[in-house]
């Protein structure tokens, strides 16, 4: 069903993507930019995740948000819409 479809993406999202992906490469873009190591930027998401609850806060937000985007949001403005939020 397209409910389970939904799901199944924003789920992919939250669980794998955004933790193993998106989240560490952004630490690392500002380990780069501020002159720090990489292995400080990674101790850094690290304790974020960990003791300042970093993913929770990003599910409580962008669980809600990206499935309003894949259910309701038209397809052509899903980027502005997501821009729109994040701002």
């Amino acid at each position: 069903s397209k409910h389970q479809q939904i799901v199944s993406k924003v789920l992919f999202i939250l669980l794998i993507f955004t933790p193993l992906l998106t989240l560490p490469c952004a630490y690392i873009t500002k380990a780069i930019v501020f002159r720090y190591s990489l292995r400080e930027a990674l101790l850094q998401y690290w304790d974020d995740a960990i003791n300042h609850a970093l993913l929770k806060k990003y599910w409580t937000l962008w669980g809600p948000v990206n499935y309003f985007a894949f259910a309701v949001v038209p397809e052509h403005l899903r980027i502005t819409f997501m821009a729109v939020v994040s701002f």
